[in-house]
């Protein structure tokens, strides 16, 4: 039985709006459009280096393993955490497994073109 954590989260309203951004980019990732959107460059956050799910705003299923780096960067932020830790259905791990794979899929279809 494999455990996984649920985690809910908001950046702290003591945030500017530009420390709010920062976060959600590093966190994230964005896109960065150069030359009047002529090129599009995809930028990893610091989320994509884990599989995860992602529910909806500031509520992601993650492996427990993975936890503490994310609770952390969380906290370097003042965000106000709630953390579970659940047991993951088969549809879960699958979808944590297909997180991963579908990032790489997508790394690889860039490299070739």
């Amino acid at each position: 039985m494999q455990t996984g954590a649920l985690i809910s989260f908001k950046v702290s309203e003591k945030n500017t709006h530009t420390n709010v951004n920062r976060f959600c980019r590093e966190f994230y990732g964005y896109k960065d459009k150069s030359n009047k959107g002529k090129y599009i460059y995809e930028r990893e956050g610091f989320l994509s280096k884990y599989p995860h799910i992602k529910i909806q705003r500031g509520l992601i299923i993650i492996n427990m393993n993975d936890a503490g780096d994310i609770i952390n960067l969380l906290e370097k932020y003042d965000a106000k955490i709630f953390m579970r830790e659940i047991i993951l259905l088969h549809t879960d791990k699958q979808m944590l497994k297909d997180s991963l794979n579908e990032k790489y899929t997508k790394k690889h279809i860039l490299t070739e073109l």
